[in-house]
């Protein structure tokens, strides 16, 4: 049975990366496909690359956390043809008016941000946000 539950999720995940290969705004979409997913406390280490999930391992966990929304976000745009080429880094960060760490990725001249639920462009990210350190993500095969 868990094995079918895993299989179904994996169908719909996959689905899902099909369309973005032809949306008309990837970034928002994906976003908003994990932004429906049910969210939880700190689920994995942000500062321990060598302990991050990997794609399948977050699927069938099904716990996202902001960085793991952050994490889920870049597998998907990356096990894609059409972003498979991108360079993508997620950056731990601080916002320093609202005292808060955020999980940005960026996605060349692009950054997707869950705590702001939108997609910005480099210049247009506020000074205030401080990354403390950030991560080049290797290439999907």
């Amino acid at each position: 049975m868990l094995h079918e539950e895993y299989e179904i999720k994996l169908s719909r995940w996959q689905n899902f990366r099909n369309e973005l290969e032809t949306s008309i705004n990837p970034f928002e979409d994906v976003i908003n496909y994990y932004n429906t997913k049910k969210r939880c406390k700190l689920s994995s280490n942000p500062w321990d690359q060598a302990n991050w999930p990997d794609p399948w391992e977050l699927l069938e966990v099904n716990r996202y956390c902001n960085f793991t929304l952050t994490l889920a976000s870049c597998y998907t745009l990356q096990l894609t043809d059409r972003f498979k080429d991108f360079d993508f880094e997620i950056h731990i960060s601080i916002d320093k008016v609202n005292e808060e760490i955020l999980y940005p990725l960026h996605v060349d001249d692009k950054i997707l941000c869950y705590n702001y639920n939108g997609v910005i462009q480099k210049a247009e990210l506020p000074t205030v946000i401080i990354s403390q350190r950030i991560y080049k993500m290797p290439r999907l095969q």
